[in-house]
Parts: C-alpha cells; structure tokens; sequence
C-alpha cells in the first residue's frame, strides 16, 4: 500500500460531500499492508496528483506507518504508528493502493489533538446529518445519512480492546447524540441535558430529529390526515408529569436558521407549531441571539421545566454563582469547538478554512452544487 491516511486528513476526506459512496468500500487492511515507511516528496506528490479526495486538503498530510523507524521530518506529512491490530471495516478504500480510516477510528484517532469538547462534537459530526465544510456556502454538506453512529463507535472500541484514546474517546459517548442536524443543534443539545456539575440545565434530552406523526393542518381542505415531523430537540416528560400544571407529553426545541424568517416559511412554521401542539408536544424556537444570551436560555429552561412538570433547582447563592461560570465556560468551550481548530495540544493544530489558517492546501477543493449550501 502507498498510503493509509489518518487523523484530519482522514476526516477532511470524509467530510466530503460524496463520502457516503466511499464508505461502501470500508475494508480491513491486514498487517502486512500498512505502509512501512512514509512517502518522498515524490511519492506524495504523485498520490495527491491521482486520489481526487485529497484535493484541498491541509498540509501536511497525516499517514500511519508500521513503525518508528519509517518516520521522517517532512513539510508535506506527518507519521503516526501504526495500532498492533485494527477491527474488521476501520478502513475505506480511496484506491487500490490508498486507504484512509473509518469513521470509528477518526473518532479514536482525533483523541490526540481534541479537548472532549471538541471531541464531543466531532463524534455529533460523524454520527449526524451534516459533515463541517468550509468552502460550502453554508460552511456545511447535508447528509442523508450519517457516517457512522454512537453504538457503532462502541462497537468498534469493544473490538479494538484497550488503546491509547479509548477511555477518553468513551467518556465522550455517554454524552454524544446520534441524528444532529448541525453543529448549533448539538450545542443547544448540550447546554440542556448536560449536569450542572458541567454547566448544562440537567433536562434529559430524548431525541434529535426523530420523527413523530402528527395529524396533518390541512387534513379538512383534502390533504393527507397525517405527516412526519422531526423536531431539533425532545424532551420528554417523566412518568408523574400528569399532575405538573401543564402537563405536556414533550417539549421540542427548534433551531432557527435566516430562511425561518422569509414569510412562506413562517407560514409553513405556524402550521408545524400547531400540529405538534395538538399532540400535547409545545414547540420553542430559538436563533442565535438567544442562544447566546445565557439568561434568556435561563428563562427557557425554566419554561421547558414548568411545562414538563420538573422541580427547579434549589440552591445556595454561592451554588448559584459557581452554576452561573460553569454555564459561561459551557457556552465559550462549545463556540470554540468549531471543528476546525483542536487545541488538547501546544501548539493547537489548526486546518484548512479557519480564518487564521495560514498553512499550505492541497491543490483547491470542489464541492457538488447540489449540496454545497
């Protein structure tokens, strides 16, 4: 093999718009194959010529070889060893003869560079309907499907047994969501289910963007009686919720991006507000100015308590002060984990797009038009 491509080349490979495909040719690459040594100028320069994924990627490019004696110093690639042994499928083929990893073991490998913040949200990323792309309009792809999933990921480290990163890597799963639909949806996530201990409301969080059936608005003018909707966010009543003031079944939580705001979407809005309301589930709605404003989300999370029949927390003023910076240090550590700069190392390694990424790329990259939103 001439390549086996890892850590953010890796992940800049499979935050591509068209991965999905190349996620069909995961595969094991047995021992014997792992490149022994790092590639020359040469070589490289004749692997990015020929593996179209890499166009744009930042350099240098990250690579596992076998062992400590194929490592060189190098502008162009930086070697990582090689685990003894790799699970069935941590592998996807770009070429014959260049490989790059899985998403389980992306997700193992950033451990390195990644605070569990980062982490946290790197793991959201694979197992979501979004992959982060700086040169998209949007600076996101949609995907129909995520790349991989939570329970996947603990398979994987099941298999692998123990290895550098894995205890890290699972302390993040307890947290981590399947199914996000952006990075703005996992953080408001967070913020509410995560414990005070780590600065979140402790509202436990059943769902991101599961579907629930609801009786269709226009069911009386002839439409469909019922449709699919898929909230941001779930939260769930607990079982004596029956006798809370006002007992709904769930509270959603939706995100709004700038085109909730044109007026034929508004109306589109109205109308999924009320059909989960007559499911017992009440609706909110934030942008980013209140998401940014912490007592505003304060205030939220009290509505969502009252409506689900929660107790409010009860604490000290010294505990409500300590609640108050462990909420702010929350909030500034998910706004810094933009998926772009990892920052559990001295110097923090920054990739292609950050606005002070001042490196060198891999050629330019493309994206598909029907995608690159």
């Amino acid at each position: 093999m001439d390549a086996f491509f890892s850590h953010i080349t890796a992940l800049e490979i499979l935050r591509r718009w068209d991965s999905g495909r190349l996620l069909r040719s995961a595969t094991f690459v047995p021992d014997e194959l792992i490149p022994k040594r790092m590639p020359s100028v040469a070589e490289v320069e004749r692997i990015t010529a020929n593996v179209r994924q890499l166009a744009g990627a930042t350099l240098p490019l990250h690579m596992i070889v076998s062992s400590d004696a194929g490592r060189h110093r190098s502008k162009l690639a930086v070697a990582h060893i090689a685990l003894k042994r790799y699970p069935e499928n941590s592998h996807v083929r770009l070429t014959p003869n260049v490989a790059c990893a899985s998403p389980e073991l992306v997700a193992l490998q950033m451990t390195e560079y990644a605070t569990e913040t980062e982490l946290l949200m790197l793991v959201d990323e694979l197992c979501g309907y979004y992959g982060i792309q700086p040169i998209a309009k949007s600076g996101l792809v949609k995907r129909e499907e995520p790349l991989t999933s939570v329970s996947r990921i603990s398979s994987f480290l099941d298999e692998l047994g123990p290895v550098r990163g894995t205890r890290k890597l699972r302390r993040v799963l307890q947290h981590a969501r399947d199914r996000s639909g952006s990075p703005q949806e996992s953080r408001t996530c967070h913020r509410f289910e995560l414990d005070m201990r780590h600065g979140g409301y402790d509202i436990k969080v059943v769902g991101l963007n599961d579907p629930v059936a609801v009786e269709r608005a226009g069911a009386i003018l002839g439409e469909a009686a019922q449709r699919i909707r898929k909230p941001d966010i779930i939260l769930l009543a607990p079982d004596h919720a029956g006798d809370a003031p006002t007992p709904f079944k769930a509270v959603a939580v939706d995100y709004q991006g700038a085109y909730h705001r044109d007026e034929q979407q508004e109306s589109k809005d109205i109308n999924r507000r009320n059909e989960l309301l007559a499911r017992d589930i009440k609706d909110y709605e934030i942008a980013k100015e209140h998401y940014d404003d912490i007592a505003y989300l304060d205030w939220l999370a009290r509505c969502i308590r009252h409506d689900l029949g929660l107790p409010e927390p009860v604490l000290t003023e010294q505990e409500s002060r300590l609640w108050a910076e462990r909420k702010a240090g929350l909030n500034a550590r998910l706004a810094r984990a933009d998926g772009l700069h990892w920052t559990n190392r001295d110097p923090p390694l920054v990739m292609s797009g950050a606005r002070d990424f001042d490196g060198e790329t891999v050629g330019a990259g493309t994206l598909s038009p029907a995608v690159a939103q």
